[in-house]
Formats: structure tokens, C-alpha cells, sequence
């Protein structure tokens, strides 16, 4: 909790925006913090899955921390096969996004924009609060509740509250700290997390002028996921996609079509086609602009035609705007 703690100071106390060497901790303490929660649900469920080979789980290497514990992606894996925990694409995706920020900053010493950094932030901590609170914490309660049975004098049943002033067992002392931090450090991370969600309403709502013109071919950003993703409309001239929120940019379009299947849509809602207009395969179907959040249509991120999705026999066709597109 201490981790997360600091990596939120670093976003909401100092200056506006961040400055590099606040972003740079922001993101170094939230990996860590995004770790060691996620590997303490694991570890609750039994002590041996937190080692990278299970084969090798040894009681006394693990009381020592001397192991080789597994990665945040095996860590996913084992909570949500064995332990059951349900943790959903998109937070899976934004603690990836993390991962690869922090790795990026340990071998080239960069971090990113400030924005992106702190739509990534709000996305990942608003994740962990619902974790902390949904997985851990009842870990916490229910061994001080344990412990306050077991404790439970001859004399008859007494309220926690007493039972914890009489007893002098350091562990179930220690326990009931561990329970109080938390409940301290959630109160003061919500209120963070609403000043760092405020940033990014800000800057979004600084960029509604801009963005309103061009909504029909806006997108969610496949980086930061903010509706600021905007694809070119010339094809007579492919430019870079760039999103406007937090700067992030494809070169070529056909890449960005791609990067925007894969890590967007996710290959069973959307796929690439050849756009009829500028013959480039840069057709995605299945994508959601601003102008309509909720419907799929087809998008070409080259030029920018759109077209109506239908559905005929099970099968994704398109009727094509072409000619009113050229």
C-alpha cells in the first residue's frame, strides 16, 4: 500500500503536469505496488503458487525469500485459473501497459508523456482499489476474525473491539495494524484517484473542440484508451494516426489498423479487410468512433471512408459508401 501511496503523491502533489522525475517513480512504485498486491491474493491462496516452477515450492525457501517468484503475467494466469479471481481484459491490459513503461524506463530511461502516464495510472489504481478491497482485505479480516475466535476467553463471547484491547498477541495485533493501513490508505487513495480522473476530464474536455469536428473517424487510442485516436481522411495523402489525448502516433496506417485490432477490438470483435476506396489494407470492421458509441461499423484508417456493418447468413459484410466517400 505504501507503494501505491507514493506512486499517486507523485501525480496529484507536484506540479501540473508531473514532471519527468515524478512520472518516473509514479511509475516505478505503481509496478511494484501492481506486483506485490497481486502476488499477496496469490500467496493467500496457497504459499507454493508464488513460485515461478510450483515443482520446486519449498516451505522454508519461501519463509526465507529465497526463490524465484513467478512474473505479473503467470501471476494473472494463477489467479484467475486456480484462485478464481476475475480480472477483466482491459485491466489486464492497462497492468501490461504498465509493465512495458517500467521495463521501457529501467534499459532507456524514458516514461512517456504525462498524459498517458496518468490515464494509465487512473485506469490501473482504479483497478487495484476494487482489488484490495474485493480480495485482500477479507484476507485480513477473516484472520483477525480467526484469531479473535481462537482468543475468546472462558469468561464468555466478547465484541472484537474489547478483545483486541486485552489481547497481547503480536500477531493478531499485527493483523489489525495491517487492516487499519489499509482502510487508512484506501480513504486517501480514492481521493487521489478522483484528482488524477479530474486531469484527464480536463484535458479531454480541452481537447472537445478539436475532436468534435473529426469524431466520425475518432477512436478509442489503442495506448492510453481515451476516444482521442483520430485515423487520416486524405488518401491521396496517408498520414500518421495519432491520438490527441496522449500523443501517441502510427506512421503508417496499415500498422496503426492493426495495432488497433489487436489491442482494441481484440481479434474476435474486429478484423482487417482491403478498404474499397484507396485499395490499402486498412479496413477495420468492427470499430466504435465518437460520432456513435454504440454502433460497429467499418473504418479505413488510410482515408478515412466509412462503412455501414451488416450482418447476412452469420457472416460480417459491408455496404460500402465508396462513392460518396471519393
Amino acid at each position: 500500500m505504501d507503494y501505491l501511496d507514493r506512486a499517486v503523491a507523485g501525480l496529484t502533489e507536484g506540479v501540473t503536469p508531473p514532471s519527468e522525475r515524478d512520472l518516473k517513480y509514479a511509475v516505478l512504485h505503481l509496478q511494484a505496488a501492481t506486483e506485490v498486491l497481486l502476488k499477496a491474493r496469490l500467496i493467500g491462496e496457497h504459499w507454493s503458487l508464488v513460485f515461478r516452477k510450483i515443482s520446486d515450492a519449498d516451505l522454508e525457501k519461501f519463509k526465507r525469500g529465497d526463490f524465484d517468484s513467478c512474473n505479473t503475467d503467470e501471476t494473472i494466469d494463477r489467479l484467475t485459473k486456480i484462485a478464481q479471481v476475475e480480472i477483466s481484459p482491459k485491466a489486464r491490459d492497462a497492468i501490461a501497459k504498465l509493465a512495458k513503461d517500467r521495463n521501457a524506463l529501467m534499459h532507456y530511461g524514458h516514461t512517456g508523456s504525462a498524459y498517458v502516464v496518468e490515464a494509465r495510472t487512473a485506469q490501473v489504481l482504479d483497478f487495484l482499489l476494487e482489488f484490495v478491497n474485493g480480495e485482500l482485505r477479507p484476507m485480513l479480516d477473516g484472520e483477525f476474525r480467526k484469531q479473535f475466535h481462537l482468543g475468546q476467553s472462558g469468561e464468555g463471547r466478547v465484541s472484537p473491539e474489547i478483545f483486541l484491547e486485552r489481547v497481547d498477541s503480536p500477531e493478531v495485533q499485527s493483523v489489525h495494524r495491517e487492516l487499519y493501513a489499509v482502510d487508512e490508505t484506501m480513504g486517501e487513495l480514492r481521493l487521489k484517484l478522483g484528482r488524477i480522473e479530474k486531469l484527464v476530464d480536463k484535458r479531454m474536455k480541452d481537447l472537445a473542440g478539436e475532436l468534435e469536428a473529426v469524431k466520425h473517424r475518432t477512436v478509442h487510442c489503442p495506448d492510453c484508451r481515451q476516444m482521442a485516436f483520430v485515423v487520416n481522411e486524405d488518401q491521396a495523402a496517408p498520414r500518421p494516426v495519432g491520438c490527441r489525448f496522449c500523443l501517441f502516433e502510427v506512421r503508417n496506417p496499415e500498422v496503426a489498423a492493426i495495432d488497433y485490432v489487436w489491442r482494441v477490438t481484440g481479434e474476435d470483435n474486429g478484423q482487417l479487410d482491403t478498404c474499397p476506396v484507396c485499395k490499402l489494407d486498412s479496413l477495420v470492421l468492427g470499430a466504435v468512433t465518437a460520432e456513435d458509441e454504440g454502433e460497429e461499423i467499418g473504418l479505413c484508417f488510410s482515408c478515412g471512408a466509412t462503412f455501414e456493418m451488416v450482418t447476412n447468413v452469420g457472416a460480417a459484410v459491408i455496404e460500402s459508401d465508396a462513392e460518396e466517400a471519393t
